[in-house]
């Protein structure tokens, strides 16, 4: 994965170890709330129930490994990061992440593997059975594989230059 301007997902836990390799650049994990920043070749393993997230740091891109809890954790990140490229970047030029109401339906989408961190499970719950309903109902998606599709990437994100761009995948 490669994370250049990118919001960072919202602070969760998993049932399972998460495990980050830096490739090029310097990723920054957060963990329990403390960063722990990582050059290319270190490593960094999340136990199962601890709150982290990532993100870059710097002006330049990151490229990094993840070993996951599952490929749908994959397709929540690049549903949320693609979404962020189609509503653009704010005053500063970052990007302001998917909308409010998209955002809760991939937690949702998520909810078996992922916690988020910042609301309550039970309000979660309630948010999901309520709003997300509805949401659903007016055609709102959730995950969405259009965003696993390398050529979206290609078309919105200019591609960093890689000194080997065999190991890049989406």
């Amino acid at each position: 994965m490669g994370v250049v301007g990118l919001p960072a997902p919202p602070a969760h836990y998993h049932p399972k170890t998460e495990t980050f390799t830096a490739l090029d650049g310097r990723l920054t994990v957060v963990r329990d709330g403390d960063p722990v920043r990582l050059d290319p070749g270190e490593s960094l393993t999340v136990d199962a129930g601890v709150a982290h997230t990532f993100r870059n740091d710097t002006a330049g891109p990151v490229a990094f490994e993840a070993e996951l809890p599952s490929m749908r954790t994959v397709k929540g990140l690049y549903t949320a990061w693609g979404l962020a490229h189609e509503r653009g970047t704010d005053g500063d030029g970052t990007f302001a992440g998917p909308g409010p109401v998209q955002s809760l339906l991939i937690a949702a989408d998520l909810s078996t593997e992922t916690t988020m961190t910042a609301v309550p499970v039970s309000v979660q719950r309630l948010l999901w059975a309520t709003v997300g309903r509805l949401a659903r109902l007016s055609g709102t998606t959730g995950i969405d594989e259009a965003y696993l599709d390398a050529s979206f990437w290609n078309r919105h994100v200019e591609q960093p230059a890689w000194e080997d761009s065999a190991d890049v995948a989406y």
